[in-house]
Formats: structure tokens, C-alpha cells, sequence
């Protein structure tokens, strides 16, 4: 079962905001493990948004549309689904019951400009929406045999979900809505299983070609797709079959583990900065960067919005080690040299002491040693 994303917005397409919509909704199908094949994004144009749900048509068994879905002139994505789907757009009372009353209890007063978010594609199951004025809908794409489309000439059945776009507002569609209906109708799917390296200090090239050759004498025939993505200081390693397949492919994921295990610093999109916010987040806990330039903070800082007992100090000064001898319950990255951080911790009465060493030399790649230090601090304490 394959999806494509369509996102509609000038807004997204001249760079006012980014896509963060299509990132969400992916990550939810990719944990049920559904290929995603598919992201497009379009401003407010007509035809573009024709075009773009013909591809989506094509390419896909379901089919995703967010935004457009608002009171105003640029917002005629319902409109243009209607005439994709050759399905009229109908009335209902209950969206705009649920406008007057969401807008009611804010002091304000539906106009008959909110009327053009009360119309839906004959036949289409209305998402209410409990954070916002715009529902969603939902609907079956299937083409006749013989029928004229005005955009395609697809495969029939793709289900559509057409959804408004601030973030917040998906997210609680697909909860309320949305969740269900894909954990019930993707049970036979075969599905994707993606296993995953962040290896550390060594180059994406010298990666990707011991991993090519674990792969060199795999079975025809048979899928399996590799991937790497950079992201500093991590290489990724990706490893997705089906998972029918699993037992088949358990030794070279054996092989893979020995491979990269000396230079692997987590497994399976597991995010260290995650981890120890969720490690800390019940005591008091300070954290002391004096060689990352911030990079530390910045890593963890997104995880630590609510944890209300920590706190931070970062410095180019170099403290003394003895300084901390008394406290309790404390990360601390002190620097030694300009290749060497001393990382110094106790959790919960658990005490250790280490040196991490860069393995980028140059002088170019100052920055390239700090994230490391940052990333391994997180690495060891993670441990622990």
C-alpha cells in the first residue's frame, strides 16, 4: 500500500513556511508501515492542483490533501477534489452547526463567508474537526470501467483524505478519525520494516561501501532497499524489507550489527537527546557545556519544553574539575584540548568520568568536533 502527500499553499511553495504537515503525517504511516512515495507541493493554482492530485492518482493507494480548506477566496481545494473525484460538492448542516458554535464560544460570529466550509464531494464522510472551523472529509476514489476523466485514467479504489492545514488541526483529525481507520485497513498489508545505524567519526563513502558489500551476495529477486542519509555528525544506515521477509534477512542484519557496532551510537531512529530528557525529566538535573559552542543545548533543548527542573550553563571560560567534586546529579563537558572534551556526570549517585576524543584533526573542522563531543556526551550518559 503506497501513499502521496499533495500539500496546497503559496504560503509553502515561496518559503513563507515549511512542509512540517507532510513530515507528521508520513512518520504516521511509515510506523505502520506503509510506503510513502509521494510529496508535492503546489501554491493556490488551479490547474497545478489538478495536475498534482492526477500524479497523486497514479502513483498511490492513498492519497493525502492538506490545506485549502479555509473561508476565504484562495482556498478552493474542495472545490477542485470535486472536480477530480466527479463528485458535486453538497451541503452540510452539521459543519455549519459546528462552525456557529466553535466561533460562538470565542465571542465571535459565523458569517456567510465561513458557508463555503459546509460543502463536501457527494458521498464523502465529513472529519470533524475539534481544533479548528474546517472539516476534513474522506471518500473512495474508484473510476468506472470506460468512464472519461477529466485528469486521469488510474487504477480505481484509492482512498482520499482531504485535510485543512495548520499542523495542530491534522493531528487531531487523524486521532480522532484517521488512527483507527488505517490500523483497521492495513492489517494485511505487507509491511515495510526499516532498520536503522547512526554510526559516528567515519565519512558516509567508507560507510556505504563496507555496508554494500555485507549486501553484495544477497538474494535476487527479493526486496530490500538500502539508504544513508547524512546527518552531522551521523551517518544513518538504512535497512527496509518486508516483513514477510524478516527470518530471510536476520544473518545480514546480524552481519550488520558486527559491521558498524564499534561506530554505532544508536539503533532504529532512537534519538539520544529524547532519551535523557525522559532519563532526567523527574529530577533536578543541570547540564554544564563548555566546549560544544551551544550545539548540546541545541540537541536537547526541543525535548526539555517540559521539564521544569533543569538547568544550563555554558562558557568558553574552562572551570575546574574540582568545582563539581560536590554536585549531584549533573552532565558536565569541559575541554582538555582542542580534539578532547572531559565529559563528567552523576545520575542518581551513579558517578562516571571519561574522555572523548574527536577524530577530526583539521583545523577546518572545528565545528565537525564539537558536535561530536556533544553527540558522544549524550552517547555515554545515555548508558548509564
Amino acid at each position: 500500500m503506497k501513499a502521496s502527500i499533495l500539500a496546497v499553499g503559496t504560503e509553502i511553495t515561496n518559503g513563507q513556511i515549511v512542509n512540517k504537515n507532510a513530515a507528521w503525517i508520513s512518520a504516521q504511516l511509515n510506523a505502520l508501515g506503509l510506503k510513502v512515495t509521494m510529496h508535492v507541493t503546489v501554491p493556490d493554482d488551479r490547474p497545478l492542483i489538478l495536475d498534482a492530485l492526477a500524479l497523486a492518482e497514479k502513483q498511490s493507494d492513498l492519497i493525502f490533501v492538506t490545506g485549502g480548506l479555509g473561508p476565504t477566496s484562495d482556498d478552493f481545494t474542495r472545490d477542485l477534489v470535486s472536480q477530480w473525484s466527479q463528485r458535486k460538492l453538497v451541503y452540510h448542516e452539521e459543519s455549519w452547526q459546528h462552525i456557529v458554535k466553535r466561533l460562538g464560544s470565542r465571542g465571535f460570529q459565523a458569517g456567510q463567508i465561513q458557508k463555503q466550509q459546509c460543502y463536501f464531494p457527494e458521498g464523502a464522510d465529513v472529519l470533524i474537526n475539534p481544533e479548528g472551523t474546517a472539516n476534513g472529509f474522506t471518500f473512495s476514489l474508484v473510476r468506472e470501467a470506460g468512464s472519461a476523466s477529466p485528469t486521469s485514467a488510474s487504477a480505481p479504489s484509492k482512498k482520499v483524505f482531504v485535510l485543512p492545514g495548520p499542523p495542530r488541526e491534522i493531528e487531531a483529525i487523524w486521532n480522532l478519525h484517521i488512527q483507527s481507520w488505517m490500523q483497521e485497513n492495513t492489517r494485511h498489508v505487507d509491511k515495510v520494516i526499516t532498520r536503522a545505524w547512526d554510526t559516528i567519526g567515519v565519512g558516509e563513502s567508507d560507510v556505504a561501501s563496507k555496508v554494500e558489500e555485507v549486501f553484495a551476495d544477497r538474494p535476487t529477486g527479493i526486496f530490500l532497499e538500502l539508504g544513508y542519509r547524512v546527518h552531522l555528525p551521523y551517518v544513518e544506515v538504512k535497512v527496509s524489507f518486508f516483513e514477510k521477509d524478516l527470518a530471510l534477512w536476520q544473518s545480514w542484519l546480524a552481519k550488520m550489527d558486527a559491521l558498524l557496532g564499534e561506530i554505532t551510537i544508536a539503533k532504529d531512529f532512537v534519538d539520544l537527546a529524547d532519551s535523557i530528557s525522559k532519563k532526567t525529566q523527574s529530577i533536578d538535573f543541570a547540564f554544564y557545556d563548555y566546549v560544544s559552542g551551544g550545539y548540546l543545548q541545541h540537541r536537547l533543548s526541543p525535548f526539555l519544553k517540559s521539564h521544569a527542573k533543569y538547568s544550563w550553563k555554558q562558557s568558553d571560560d574552562k572551570p575546574l574539575v574540582e568545582l563539581f567534586q560536590h554536585e549531584e546529579n549533573f552532565l558536565a563537558l569541559l575541554p582538555l584540548e582542542d580534539d578532547k572534551a572531559l565529559l563528567l556526570f552523576d545520575y542518581m549517585g551513579r558517578r562516571k568520568q571519561m574522555v572523548i576524543e574527536a577524530p577530526m584533526k583539521a583545523v577546518t573542522l572545528g565545528e565537525r568536533r564539537k558536535q561530536y563531543m556533544a553527540e558522544m556526551a549524550l552517547a555515554y550518559f545515555s548508558q548509564i
